[in-house]
């Protein structure tokens, strides 16, 4: 039986400028063949001969457009200028990466005479990016996004785009980028402020060489991982700004959306003490037009993604024992930091006939610490797991569960793994007893780790702990416009950005 519904950054590193004359590398000489190819692949091809990444807007570089290349001796200027089709572009040199940017128009200075506003008055860093993977050109999403030296991070979303708002005292920090089966990345920031940027990572590839040829027992990887666990995990209580979302999805159409800072609660991971969560604020948007049809609810988000920290609250796949009923098989290494990770696979026996988990766990090779959990509801008795998901619902209302998938990371932060980043995506078909055909449905949530904090870390009163288990969107808030302008959050997918501007006028009702 699936135990209680899961329902449910680093050391510092200055900046290092180059040289004293620091368009000396752009007049280094490349030897270049005859090819045609698009921007985008050259680029990628000027870079592996010169040694260097590029930082850019793929908007302003037109990546798609063919271009034909000359054999010839260039220098790396003139190489970047022949690709780009123009010379109306400013090239910029900063460690082993080159800044494409536009040229500005010169203007006249004007000065400032309205004061600065409140938010405004800190003079904020705007870092605004999309990661791409650097073979296919795809977005790369649920990248880990964080600050060297700072426990200060969030999360790229489903297209791979993020943005962080970073005091002044950050402006000569490196942004550091990774995802499980990729080599991270750590960009200085001056690269990155301004405009959006795209970066690219490289799909890291294990060779052999690097693997230790023995025989491995998977089951042993999952039992290492938590007996491994007060080690790896924090053995003092901290303290979790957290943003959070849910909403919820019909035919393509956004019915109601929740965003939440909390801040949480967490006991060491010894502790058999619950996590606590504190509502600091919420904003909401209900789509009005659709009130009378929304008939679902969510079922405890927010006690769910705390029920998703796989390694405070352990599953039953993670249980090794006489009596687990799991299949499990190391399949694959991969690489996250820099460091090998084993890829083990799970999945219920064949004569198991509940409602069981099977997925995939991403355990460090050295230190046996879960990096990553995706794992899913077995689809072949995901019908018999409907009365965990759904609280509320009509009475003329039949709801067919069809997928229920979850994925989980943790992210590494002064010795210690803390929860980074969790998603749940239920998707169902609804009707009512009265009409013929069922429509799609969509429940999702997700939350990120924006902030740790370990010093003088104390539990909240409990007249100032929210009640987890209750249905989150029946919570009562008042909006704060000022408060969210200081916050790193998640972005929407560009899907849920469109949903959200259709019935944005209606927000004001739902935020009285």
């Amino acid at each position: 039986m699936i135990k209680r519904s899961l329902l449910l950054c680093f050391m510092f590193m200055a900046m290092t400028l180059s040289a004293a004359q620091p368009d000396e590398p752009l007049r280094r000489s490349l030897s270049l063949p005859k090819q045609k190819s698009t921007v985008y692949e050259l680029l990628n091809r000027i870079g592996e001969l010169s040694g260097y990444n590029f930082i850019y807007d793929s908007k302003i570089t037109d990546n798609d457009r063919k271009v034909k290349m000359a054999a010839g001796a260039y220098t790396l200027r003139n190489a970047i200028f022949y690709v780009l089709g123009s010379d109306d572009f400013t090239l910029k040199v900063v460690d082993r990466y080159i800044l494409i940017d536009k040229k500005q128009e010169p203007h006249t200075f004007i000065a400032a005479t309205q004061p600065l506003s409140k938010n405004d008055s800190l003079t904020y860093l705007y870092i605004s990016g999309t990661v791409f993977d650097k073979a296919n050109n795809i977005p790369v999403s649920d990248c880990t996004v964080s600050i060297d030296g700072t426990s200060i991070g969030t999360v790229a979303n489903a297209d791979g785009r993020f943005t962080l708002k970073l005091p002044p005292a950050l402006h000569e920090s490196t942004l550091h980028i990774s995802h499980i089966g990729y080599e991270s990345r750590q960009i200085p920031l001056a690269l990155l402020s301004g405009s959006q940027r795209t970066v690219y990572l490289n799909q890291r590839i294990v060779p052999l060489q690097e693997v230790i040829v023995r025989m491995v027992n998977p089951r042993k990887i999952v039992q290492e991982a938590v007996e491994f666990r007060n080690r790896n995990y924090p053995s003092q209580p901290s303290l979790l700004t957290t943003f959070y979302r849910e909403g919820i999805e019909r035919k393509q159409e956004l019915l109601y959306l929740s965003e939440a800072i909390f801040k949480v609660f967490k006991p060491a991971y010894s502790s058999e003490s619950d996590d606590q969560m504190k509502l600091l604020k919420m904003r909401k948007i209900t789509n009005q037009a659709n009130r009378d049809t929304l008939v679902l609810k969510m079922k405890a988000g927010p006690d769910a993604s705390l029920l998703l920290d796989l390694m405070k609250h352990i599953p039953d796949f993670m249980e090794i024992d006489d009596t687990n009923p799991f299949n499990y098989t190391k399949i694959d290494m991969v690489t996250y930091d820099s460091r090998l990770a084993h890829v083990v696979a799970f999945e219920p026996k064949k004569e198991v006939e509940e409602p069981y988990y099977r997925g995939k766990l991403y355990i460090d090779a050295v230190n046996s610490a879960l990096l990553r959990a995706e794992f899913e509801v077995d689809p072949l008795h995901i019908n018999d797991a409907a009365s965990l998901f759904i609280v509320k619902r009509g009475k003329d209302v039949l709801i067919r569960p069809q997928q229920v998938v979850y994925s989980v990371t943790y992210k590494e932060w002064n010795g210690k793994y803390y929860i980074n980043h969790l998603r749940g995506d239920l998707y169902f078909k609804m009707k009512t007893k009265r009409q013929f055909f069922y429509s799609p449905m969509h429940i999702f949530f997700e939350s990120a780790t924006c902030k740790i904090d370990t010093a003088d870390v104390k539990p909240f009163p409990r007249s100032e702990r929210l009640p987890t288990r209750k249905i989150f969107a029946d919570t009562q808030f008042t909006y704060d416009n000022a408060f969210w302008g200081d916050f790193n959050i998640i972005l929407p997918r560009e899907s849920l950005i469109e949903a959200i501007d259709k019935i944005a006028p209606k927000a004001e009702a739902s935020e009285e």
